[in-house]
């Protein structure tokens, strides 16, 4: 599965787990951004947290958290926790094989 959120600037992120890998992909009018990385299966859906400039994507698998930073469409794994006081979350809708389409389907 995949989650789906839009950041304040406009963005929409799409964070897919594929196996062990972390994919993370980024849109907005008609461009696209993305990076992967081994990160493990996930335990849990990710969290993301607008911190200023960047958004934050926080990953949990079964042995550790994985924390992400994007900014301006640069992709950088965090070596340890931000600090998330102050932190805006950004809401994520579950959607499927990370293209973007919302789970609930027509009436």
């Amino acid at each position: 599965m995949a989650y789906q959120g839009t950041l304040p600037s406009g963005q929409t992120i799409v964070i897919e787990n594929r196996g062990d890998q972390t994919v993370i992909r980024l849109s907005r009018e008609g461009q696209r951004q993305s990076s992967s990385t081994s990160s493990g299966l996930w335990s849990r859906a990710p969290r993301v947290w607008q911190i200023e400039d960047a958004a934050v994507v926080q990953i949990e698998t079964q042995s550790d958290r994985k924390y992400f930073s994007v900014k301006g469409g640069q992709f950088q794994t965090l070596s340890q926790a931000p600090t998330l006081a102050g932190a805006e979350p950004v809401n994520l809708e579950e959607v499927q094989d990370g293209r973007g389409e919302s789970e609930m389907k027509p009436m």
